[in-house]
């Protein structure tokens, strides 16, 4: 059996994947009344929360197209945490699209000593040692991971205990 608080954190997640990846974090103009009225309600609780685990949540759910071996390498994380790369590297003046650009360079680097590394040792019967790309990269992926769960613990603290609110999903 799921414990309460673990449930109330499934029903936020499944919120907030429908409201930015479904909806593109955005209320519907018009169309189905319900539809817009649990937007409006996952809106409202948005704005409850800093800023900061916004964009987050957005950056987890919004789909967004990377090179495929940031995809492939970083999953479903892959925006979050070329925005977190971003940030070790902050330039006064760049656009943010600049900076993502420098950010995936650096990615993709990093991602490309990885593979190769582990081809050298995908013949062995030893486990490898971790390279230093790897480390960095797990250590980024690691940081992705907490953010977003910090987000979602932050929207459920907003919404509270009810049911789903996504059309079509039910009390869960």
């Amino acid at each position: 059996m799921k414990s309460p608080r673990r449930a109330v954190l499934k029903r936020t997640e499944q919120e907030a994947e429908w409201f930015f990846r479904d909806l593109g974090g955005k209320i519907p103009e018009g169309g189905d009344a319900g539809t817009r009225a649990a937007a409006l309600r996952i809106d409202g609780w948005l704005h409850e929360i800093p800023p900061f685990h916004r964009g987050v949540l957005a950056l987890r759910y919004v789909p967004r197209s990377w090179p495929t071996c940031i995809e492939d390498e970083l999953g479903e994380l892959a925006s979050v945490v070329v925005r977190l790369e971003c940030a070790l590297h902050p330039t006064v003046g760049s656009t943010t699209e600049a900076l993502e650009r420098a950010s995936v360079e650096r990615l993709r680097e990093e991602i490309q000593i990885c593979e190769r590394a582990r081809a050298r040792h995908e013949r062995s019967w030893r486990t490898p040692p971790m390279t230093a790309s790897e480390e960095r990269i797990g250590r980024l992926v690691r940081r992705a991971w907490r953010h977003v769960a910090l987000a979602i613990r932050a929207l459920a603290k907003a919404r509270g205990v009810g049911p789903c609110v996504v059309p079509g999903r039910g009390p869960r």
